[in-house]
């Protein structure tokens, strides 16, 4: 086949601008105006629909289900655990998916604003559908500013030395001052005068660069071809946002190119979403272009899309920067790494990749309760401030019942003048419909007064129906849980790896704890390891973690004389509980081994050669009990056998003895006498089988609690 040209800057230019046109996401487009329409929800801004004079109240549903979801979700992901833990893929991975773990969850808290990061990007999530966050290699050198005074000679010399160091203000003071010196010849300290020289310095040290950073994405400004199931198969994946004149110079693109694309005023279309996300239109004035050039702001829009540059038939990745009303290339690079988005919804459609979230399931029960609600209000009104017929000609001055106010008299010439209008009071059929509605919702979406807070009414419920509704909400906010941890988080800590992986060419040394430092070399790991998500696993409140953390370690303990618990098994559990209890750091209040010694089974003194005595002994104490019990079966079955031998000899004499008529009789005699002694002989069997099962057991507890008093006993104390 013959090979294709390669493609010019115009046709990329085309390509990209057509990508942006059509994609997801774009202003005004159907999917930017529902999302823009969930932010009103969520605002409780009015429908429209509003009648002058009437009620216009608006119900609050959205908000109030997505401000019950978001505290138990961002809780469960930022609780002192790790979200995401790094499984190794070979033996030789152990220590480096440990270390990927804890390193990760370091960029993701320290490195980053963490909790804030994972706030954004859970309620974008439960308000737009999807939550995005934009994570990169930042290799920008920072610039630090200082300012020193009065510095002497050496400490001058020794700052300016620095080559990362560059001198921005200096000034070199001269003063006459006294000094004490010694005499040449008396040695005694006499005052001298001379000139001391002091420096005022400003500099810039230049920082180096080399950070993983996690930005959120508002919704509005993400771009996602509108075929695309995921980021990682879309054709087209992109970011538009605004960007002034000074900040694209700063990057390194070109002024001139920069300069000459037009901005604002005449390449930005007005967003809806943006707009009810802002609450205020984004205008920019015409005099502030020409006053303040190099604040301008243009769009841009950086995307990763698949083009084949090269003429070869396989299309490649390639990262575009595109501006301006005409989205002109500034840059065009080929990209190897994945692209720098990770993302999560709370309900995802399968085969699609926009999702749904609670705002969508609920809006219409926040429109009909609204409309129920005003009805009410209005009904209420009409009643306390009736309207009235009446009879212009029995009343003195017409200008007296054009006021409402209470208690007002007005003056008649005889007879009933005013005659009420009589409205009729829905106020118990609305208050029917509001909780109905609020019944749907909580099938919707599991969130109801009982799960947003025990009120007087649920005190005299039992307890296990209070935990049956609390599990049956809570598995919704479980399910979500599960795929934000499956999805997005899974794949931002992925990412996370493969660029720590990739740039970061020498080790660091970062604290883990309080004084914990460790030196995390990523160049040395796996970057394709595997990772299990641990959130969702164990979502009991923190009462049963604490109870179960407690059991185990009890469990444990008795454990520990058989050689089956290790130093980082009691670790493990005293972390749990730790947490559990809303505290940091186990290695604050417990000391445990480091090293291979945390990994090998606890052996406490003494221990092997007590629980061998006190199991020999169990064991003798045992085969005693089982020689007595075989004894006494022995000796029942004997007895009746013996009983038995007795009764059919009685009857064969009283067969022999009676007559024919009474043969029958005696049979019966003889069989019953036989059935007892069978039944004593089984019954006295399965006493005694009972009596040692039950021996067996006593002993066998009392040996292993004596074992474990001994061992802790014989356990030295801590130097």
């Amino acid at each position: 086949m013959a090979k294709r040209k390669r493609i010019s800057n115009e046709e990329i230019q085309a390509i990209i601008r057509a990508e942006i046109i059509s994609a997801d996401g774009q202003a005004n487009s159907e999917l930017s105006v529902e999302r823009g329409e969930n932010m009103d929800y969520y605002q409780c801004r009015p429908f429209g629909n509003e009648i002058d004079g009437r009620s216009q109240v608006v119900s609050s549903d959205v908000r109030d289900t997505v401000e019950w979801m978001l505290p138990t979700l961002v809780r469960m992901f930022c609780s002192g655990e790790d979200a995401v833990e790094f499984e190794p893929e070979t033996q030789a991975d152990v220590q480096s998916a440990k270390q990927a773990t804890q390193y990760i969850n370091f960029i993701w808290n320290r490195d980053n604003r963490g909790f804030v990061n994972t706030y954004s990007w859970f309620k974008d999530a439960l308000i737009s559908k999807n939550g995005r966050v934009k994570i990169w290699w930042d290799d920008t050198p920072r610039t630090k500013r200082e300012r020193y005074s009065g510095l002497d000679e050496d400490a001058y010399a020794y700052i300016v030395a620095d080559p990362e160091v560059e001198v921005a203000e200096h000034t070199e003071n001269t003063d006459e001052c006294e000094v004490l010196q010694p005499d040449p010849q008396t040695g005694e300290l006499r005052p001298v005068k001379t000139q001391l020289t002091t420096h005022d310095v400003v500099i810039t040290r230049k920082m180096p660069g080399g950070r993983v950073k996690v930005m959120p994405v508002p919704p509005e400004e993400f771009l996602i071809s509108n075929d695309a199931r995921d980021i990682e198969h879309a054709r087209f994946v992109g970011h538009r946002r605004r960007r002034t004149v000074s900040e694209l110079i700063e990057e390194g693109f070109d002024p001139e190119v920069i300069e000459r694309l037009s901005g604002d005023e005449t390449s930005i279309q007005t967003d809806a979403e943006e707009i009810k996300r802002n609450t205020v239109e984004y205008v920019v004035p015409l005099s502030q272009s020409t006053i303040n050039p190099s604040m301008r702001k243009l769009w841009v829009v950086e995307g990763y899309v698949r083009i084949d540059v090269d003429g070869d038939g396989i299309a490649e990745m390639r990262k575009i920067v595109a501006a301006g009303a005409t989205w002109e290339i500034l840059s065009n690079e080929a990209w190897d790494t994945p692209r720098p988005f990770a993302d999560l919804t709370p309900m995802p459609m399968p085969h699609r990749y926009h999702g749904l979230c609670p705002v969508d399931l609920i809006k219409d029960i926040q429109l009909i309760k609204s409309t129920i609600f005003r009805q009410y209000l209005d009904n209420l009104y009409l009643i306390n401030n009736q309207r009235e017929q009446v009879i212009e000609a029995n009343i003195v001055d017409p200008s007296e019942v054009l006021s409402s106010a209470p208690g007002r008299k007005i003056r008649v010439k005889n007879g009933p003048a005013i005659f009420p209008i009589e409205v009729s009071n829905i106020g118990q059929a609305a208050l029917d419909g509001l909780e109905y509605m609020d019944q749907i919702r909580e099938n919707r979406t599991g969130v109801s007064p009982r799960t947003q807070g025990l009120g007087a009414n649920q005190l005299h419920d039992t307890a296990t129906g209070e935990r049956m509704l609390m599990s049956a909400a809570m598995g919704k906010i479980e399910l979500i849980a599960r795929v934000f941890a499956e999805t997005g988080m899974k794949d931002a800590f992925r990412l996370i790896l493969k660029l720590i992986c990739m740039y970061q060419d020498k080790p660091r040394t970062v604290r883990l704890t309080k004084d914990e430092w460790v030196s995390m070399d990523p160049s040395q790991w796996n970057s394709d390891m595997d990772m299990v998500a641990t959130v969702g696993m164990g979502m009991g409140d923190k009462d049963q973690q604490i109870a179960h953390g407690t059991m185990l370690g009890q469990l444990q303990a008795q454990a520990i004389p058989l050689g089956i618990v290790s130093a980082e098994n009691l670790k493990n559990t005293a972390e749990l509980v730790v947490n559990a209890m809303g505290l940091k750091g186990v290695d604050r209040f417990f000391t445990f081994p480091q090293g291979q010694q945390a990994l090998q089974p606890i052996q406490l003194p003494g221990a092997n050669n007590t629980g061998q005595a006190e199991m020999a002994k169990v064991q003798g104490q045992i085969q005693v009990e089982h020689a007595k019990a075989q004894g006494q079966i022995q000796v029942a079955n004997t007895k009746a056998q013996g009983q038995l031998a007795v009764a059919q000899q009685k009857a064969h004499a009283q067969m022999q003895s009676d007559s024919q008529t009474n043969s029958h009789n005696a049979a019966l005699q003889m069989f019953q006498a036989q059935q007892k002694a069978n039944l004593q002989a089984y019954v006295a069997q399965q006493e005694l089988a009972l009596k040692n099962k039950q021996i067996e057991l006593n002993h066998t507890i009392d040996a292993s609690n004596a074992a474990v008093e001994q061992s802790m006993k014989r356990q030295p104390e801590p130097a």
